[in-house]
């Protein structure tokens, strides 16, 4: 059980977490936020790991009550008036509203963690934390009438789609794009039919930068060290080390952490909208080929994309990367989907799928490694021939 003080200090380094960032969450900072010794922080939780895991369980627990009290504000008429896209519309707003930081900070630590001895820690409360969201949704009462694949495909797209709308920064657009995702979603399930948007013009192709040799090898080793535990584990020596070159020769390109970071972001922005513009990424057939590498882990290409993602939500400066990320999403999605055959589509069925795909890749995951690859491409074909087939 944890005690009042150990409560109190994670209370406040959640909030120091969500204000300032990850990155400026030290042992000693706690202390001085919650107005405690640090002492009392090496009592309570001994290391920053074990602190961090605990303010992993303690994040997810303040979301999962978060989700229950928005849900418990609609009473039994309300649910029947409202109907279904209406009701996940109005707690998705609500939610991100309340909790949109903290839900990616979950990512954010569970990322900072792995490969660290709390790894399994994590690991254990991001499963129970996907679970709980995935029961979550499916209970809600306009949802309840749904078949079961009716109900998982809510669940996931209401869950899979917060990181998506969360790179619109604009609360009245970021509003308008929940709103139009969760209608759609709702007519395809519903099997009814829908006016397609006009085609969208790929965006015009970004002339990728040219490095000297040394810089750009910093630039792809921040990139694979990102997807492996994020940006705020980046140091210089560990990406110099990634790199294979000296500590010198990092500070030498990059002065600061953050000039190696904008110049990833810039060519993982690059990478992105190139990928999109000429077709260079071949269509998968199945849906494993996207997310699983040869070892049934997450792709490095998804983990690293992943993890500039969140941190374009969460950095001011990221902005550009952001409004390119959130564009890609919707026209790689309608690519893809016109490649598997569905050309009945637009792009806001790219981006209900490509929520829907977020949650099931975490899905997959929490599977044993040599069923991964059956479960990503098995449930995928169901869900897309009830979608769009």
């Amino acid at each position: 059980m944890v005690s009042n003080q150990a409560d109190h200090i994670l209370s406040t380094a959640m909030r120091l977490c969500l204000d300032q960032g990850l990155g400026a969450l030290t042992m000693r900072s706690a202390a001085a936020a919650a107005g405690v010794t640090s002492s009392a922080i090496v009592y309570h939780f001994k290391t920053r790991e074990r602190l961090l895991v605990a303010l992993l369980d303690h994040i997810e627990n303040v979301v999962a009550d978060s989700r229950k009290r928005l849900a418990d504000a609609f009473d039994e008429e309300q649910w029947a008036f409202a109907g279904p896209a209406a009701c996940v519309t109005a707690i998705m707003r609500r939610l991100l509203d309340e909790q949109g930081l903290a839900i990616i900070a979950l990512s954010e630590i569970d990322r900072l963690l792995r490969g660290s001895d709390a790894e399994q820690a994590a690991q254990t409360i991001m499963s129970r934390a996907w679970e709980r969201a995935d029961r979550f949704w499916q209970s809600l009462p306009v949802i309840a009438d749904e078949d079961r694949e009716g109900r998982a495909i809510w669940a996931a797209t209401a869950q899979g789609m917060i990181p998506l709308v969360m790179l619109d920064r604009n609360p009245v657009t970021r509003d308008a794009r929940i709103a139009r995702i969760v209608a759609r979603l709702a007519d395809r399930l519903a099997r009814r039919d829908v006016a397609l948007l006009p085609p969208s013009s790929p965006p015009e192709p970004i002339a990728k930068a040219v490095r000297p040799a040394g810089k750009q090898q910093i630039v792809d080793a921040t990139i694979r060290l990102s997807g492996k535990s994020g940006i705020e584990a980046l140091t210089h020596r560990k990406i110099a080390a990634e790199a294979g070159l000296s500590v010198a020769s990092t500070t030498y390109f990059y002065p600061a952490k953050d000039d190696i970071v904008a110049d990833a972001a810039n060519d993982v922005q690059t990478r992105a909208m190139n990928a999109v513009v000429d077709g260079s990424v071949p269509p998968p057939v199945f849906m494993s080929r996207i997310m699983l590498d040869n070892r049934q882990q997450e792709r490095a290409e998804m983990a690293a994309l992943t993890a500039f993602m969140t941190a374009a939500i969460r950095i001011p400066e990221l902005e550009q990367l952001a409004t390119a990320l959130r564009r890609v999403r919707g026209l790689d999605g309608i690519r893809w989907l016109a490649a598997r055959g569905y050309r009945q589509t637009d792009r806001l069925d790219g981006i209900v799928w490509a929520a829907a795909s977020v949650f099931l890749a975490q899905q997959a995951l929490l599977q044993p490694p040599p069923q991964r690859a059956a479960f990503l491409d098995n449930v995928s074909d169901a869900w897309l021939t009830r979608l769009f087939g």
